[in-house]
């Protein structure tokens, strides 16, 4: 059986491990909102692409891996919701390799005949160095 939220999931994954903007941002509604939890959330596909690019820029790498996810989809109404546990390690052009270890609350839209992000809200956990001794 074919999960739409995994799939949306993994497609985000591997554009950040690709740094690959225009799949990422392929994964989101038009209207879409992303939270890191702190400054302002981001909206709209264009601040949203520039805004990811230019966070992404700091980095030689980015590993973005999902270890567990829930979800629940009303096809009836074209919306849905869930939550995803990520773990990112970052290699920044400059410092330390760093570890984030957190969960995503989403909110899904089905819009041009497939489910995408309307909403991410970031919960961090832990961001620091990868031996846990920030």
């Amino acid at each position: 059986m074919v999960d739409p939220i995994k799939d949306l999931l993994h497609l985000y994954a591997d554009a950040v491990c690709r740094q690959d903007a225009d799949q990422w941002i392929a994964t989101w509604s038009e209207s879409g909102t992303w939270d890191l939890g702190h400054g302002e959330p981001v909206s709209g596909k264009g601040p949203l692409k520039t805004f990811w690019i230019s966070s992404m820029s700091r980095f030689d790498t980015v590993i973005h891996t999902y270890s567990n996810s829930i979800s629940e989809l009303d096809a009836d109404s074209g919306t849905g919701f869930g939550r995803a546990y990520v773990t990112e390690w970052l290699k920044p052009a400059e410092g330390e390799t760093l570890v984030l270890h957190g969960f995503y609350d989403d909110l899904y839209v089905f819009e041009n005949d497939k489910w995408l992000f309307r909403e991410r809200v970031l919960n961090r956990v832990y961001m620091g160095k990868a031996d846990f001794s920030d």
